[in-house]
């Protein structure tokens, strides 16, 4: 069956795709059929938004000022004006709002092809753990607690700190996303994985996930939170 991250790919390349296997994984995924009806509705806002006509300087002008009122002409360009900038504060807010579940879907897309990564529970060595780290510029506090794996992996174009970290809770996986700014916290459960996304101003975002769908929300926040507080940046 496709994966989501692939599903909303394409779905976001082209949202009125009718194809055969687009339509199976739509039907059987409440979660990407409502990723695709909030895509369609941000599509035909954007599309009402485009309509708004401006009209001509010969519509508007001369501005004959009476009792300090601007003329019929000026006020309904003045409300054209206003709808333009409605439909694009509209049409911002909904894109702003689209990337977020894509980016957390690729983030549990990703897990699939490194199924090793919570078997180990011996602490990787510093030396190998440093150089994983590196490229990001960034090196844990003694107490972030045992690095049991530690990958540079291949991640939406750029290679990204892929660890798991054994925590009281169990084991926790945490992507260090220093090409990926998100605005807010976004937290997301699917295929069995609940996770967060933590913006980190200056340095990209964090996903953490932990498996099983009995975790609470807030106790994965909570655990974000332990991960940022334990991360010192070098750069």
């Amino acid at each position: 069956m496709m994966e989501h991250a692939h599903y909303r790919a394409a779905v976001l390349a082209n949202p009125h795709d009718t194809g055969a296997e687009l339509r199976a994984h739509r039907e059987a995924c409440a979660e990407c059929r409502a990723f695709t009806e909030q895509l369609l509705k941000f599509e035909s806002r954007l599309e009402r938004a485009m309509r708004v006509t401006i009209p001509s300087k010969a519509d508007v002008l001369p501005f004959e000022r009476k009792r300090g009122n601007a003329p019929p002409a000026a006020r309904r360009w003045m409300a054209l004006a206003a709808s333009v900038l409605l439909g694009a504060a509209i049409v911002g807010g909904v894109w702003l709002s689209v990337p977020q579940p894509t980016l957390a879907a690729a983030v549990v897309a990703h897990m699939a092809g490194e199924p090793d990564a919570w078997q180990r529970t011996e602490a990787v060595p510093q030396p190998e753990l440093a150089d994983v780290l590196k490229d990001s510029k960034l090196r844990l506090k003694p107490d972030a607690g045992i690095v049991s794996y530690a990958s540079s992996c291949s991640f939406r174009g750029y290679r990204v700190p892929h660890l798991v970290v054994q925590t009281s809770s169990g084991p926790v996986t945490v992507m260090v996303l220093v090409h990926e700014s998100v605005l807010h916290v976004t937290q997301f459960a699917s295929e069995g994985y609940r996770g967060t996304i933590v913006p980190v101003p200056g340095h990209g975002s964090i996903a953490v996930l932990m498996r099983g769908s009995g975790i609470g929300a807030g106790e994965i926040e909570r655990i974000a939170d332990r991960v940022d507080d334990s991360i010192v940046w070098t750069g």
